[in-house]
């Protein structure tokens, strides 16, 4: 976990120090800036692999390449091998000095050989490249500004940049108002503000801009339109990937791991590979509103059958409303309705706080649900999910470009197998991408620790993509049957078989006392005059997005609403 920064085209010190310190929570251990022939790079580093006391900008003054970079690289030890090899001589052991030394062997096409999460700037004396991971797990945004391009690993980054101006960007609002998140793969809600879509390399160059896409998402289908293997190996040979994956991830820069444990079958899968079949000395993390939570009871006895040093966090209402502002801060958009709850990632956010407080890095689920089908409601019931998302487009938009999303999304004739695949397609990419992901990267540099996803592991991923959804979702009532049949055997052994069949609760159940009581305070302070006459009130569904949204014009708008003198904030209306 690092935060990186720069100025491509502009010498700027000063402003580039700037920046970097803005980004400084998500790398601890150093933070350095400097400038280039003809760049201003800047860069804070959590050392988790490689020389502790490196710094977070590698220069190559042989070949004058600058690395940034942000992440881990899984295979860098046959990476390593393979330069050796072909006579490159290598003088650290950092995986910035192995990006240099791909790059100028192969071009941005290197980035195909890399299994990991991670997020690339490359500066050389005539060009930028940003390049960034296959799922997004590792953010990345630009912004062109003239002959300049301002990059960083949070758009807080580039606003930090006294010449760049926040605004809104109206089109992604109503991706999230329709949605929950920002569907599109390269806009954000910052107008002008884009993101390198994940699985692609962005350059720039005298001669302009270009992307290229490395890798594609391959798309979902049924048995019956394409070779499959039979589930009798796809369950035996998820099993070893899944066993891979984690060991992979768990040994990589060789510090203790914790996981978030909620209880459910993914977190649980996790902890179970680690403790009992690979014998890793485990911490589990479980948070909750109230010592008889479901999640906590389940949590803690999956703990307790699985002998991990278990730490619980219990959290209460003020918890809940004071963290907001500071999840809202490092989460940088808008949380909402629509596919998930408006709760989850401040849950998410408030446990991470725990967590660093104890390991370095930390596992979990995210991409599971995605890969496997897990959203029970949405993937069982995709007609009746269709008219929800159908819902919410008439309510809160007129003809814009999201009707062509969701009739494509949803085409005429209703069907509910091409519903169902569309949706595998759809949350695999911008749900995954700008709402898990993105949440679970800066709960981690919020708290300067680092969050690894073991079931987007490359190898792992690719795999579960590439089997029918019948594996997956395989009648109304089941829900990632594969996930559940591979770890059978050794779950109820240890007397956890009731995991299997456990009800989905996602994250915000961990504090659903909690946020009735928010959202029933909120309904009862603002006025509904207030979200009436709201200058975006039409884009809200309650007074608690509202509220939200306040929050974040407050931080990065600087209170404007488009036309602030209609209404007073209502971000101040909680203590």
């Amino acid at each position: 976990m690092c935060g990186i920064t720069g100025i491509w085209n502009q010498l700027d010190e000063a402003a580039v120090a700037t920046m970097a310190r803005s980004v400084s929570h998500r790398g601890p251990d150093g933070l350095d800036w400097l400038t280039t022939d003809n760049s201003s790079l800047g860069a804070s580093r959590l050392a988790i692999s490689g020389d502790p006391a490196a710094s977070a900008i590698y220069t190559d003054s042989e070949d004058e390449i600058t690395v940034l970079f942000n992440g881990e690289i899984y295979n860098v030890t046959s990476l390593r091998a393979e330069l050796i090899a072909n006579g490159i001589a290598l003088h650290t052991d950092l995986e910035s000095e192995i990006v240099a030394k791909l790059y100028k062997l192969h071009g941005p096409t290197f980035v195909k050989l890399l299994k990991g999460m991670f997020a690339i700037a490359i500066v050389t004396k005539d060009s930028l490249v940003l390049a960034r991971d296959r799922f997004g797990i590792k953010p990345l945004y630009y912004i062109n500004a003239g002959d300049r391009v301002l990059f960083g690993s949070e758009i807080k980054a580039i606003l930090a940049n006294p010449t760049i101006k926040a605004r809104l960007n109206i089109r992604a609002l109503e991706e999230i108002a329709v949605f929950g998140y920002v569907s599109s793969l390269v806009d954000t809600l910052f107008e002008g503000i884009k993101q390198v879509e994940p699985g692609s390399v962005t350059s720039f160059s005298s001669e302009g801009q270009s992307t290229v896409k490395f890798w594609e998402t391959p798309k979902a289908y049924y048995s019956k339109e394409r070779e499959h293997i039979p589930i009798t190996t796809a369950v035996r040979e998820l099993r070893q990937h899944i066993i891979d994956a984690v060991s992979t991830l768990l040994y990589h820069g060789g510090h203790p791991v914790g996981i978030y444990l909620s209880g459910g079958l993914d977190s649980t899968i996790l902890t179970l590979v680690a403790k009992a079949l690979l014998g890793a000395q485990i911490s589990t993390f479980t948070l909750a509103d109230s010592p008889d939570n479901q999640d906590l009871v389940a949590a803690r006895e999956v703990a307790k059958k699985l002998d991990t040093k278990h730490i619980e966090r219990l959290v209460t209402t003020d918890d809940c409303i004071e963290g907001l502002g500071h999840f809202v801060e490092h989460y940088e958009s808008l949380v909402a309705g629509g596919v998930f709850d408006i709760y989850g990632g401040l849950a998410f956010h408030l446990l991470s706080k725990t967590v660093s407080k104890y390991v370095r890095v930390a596992f979990s689920g995210e991409g599971a649900d995605e890969l496997f089908g897990g959203y029970y409601w949405t993937y069982t019931h995709p007609l009746g999910f269709a008219d929800r998302i159908r819902n919410s487009l008439s309510t809160h938009t007129n003809g814009s470009h999201i009707s062509e999303i969701v009739s494509a999304l949803f085409p005429s004739p209703e069907n509910k197998e091409v519903y169902r695949r569309n949706i595998f397609d759809a949350l695999i990419r911008g749900g995954l991408a700008n709402y898990h992901l993105q949440s679970v990267d800066r709960s981690a540099g919020a708290f300067g620790f680092e969050i690894r996803p073991p079931y987007l592991y490359d190898d792992l991923a690719e795999f579960a993509l590439n089997l029918p959804i019948e594996y997956k979702v395989s009648d109304k009532h089941i829900t990632k049957w594969i996930l559940r049949e591979a770890f059978k055997p050794e779950l109820e052994s240890l007397g956890l078989g009731w995991i299997l069949n456990r009800p989905k609760e996602a994250m915000p159940s961990s504090i659903r006392k909690i946020a009735c009581t928010v959202t029933d305070r909120l309904e009862g302070i603002i006025d509904d005059s207030t979200l009436s006459q709201h200058p975006l009130g039409k884009y809200f569904d309650s007074k608690s997005e509202m509220y939200l949204y306040d929050l974040f014009a407050d931080i990065f708008l600087n209170g404007e609403r488009l036309c602030p003198s209609t209404l007073h904030s209502s971000a101040n209306i909680l203590p």
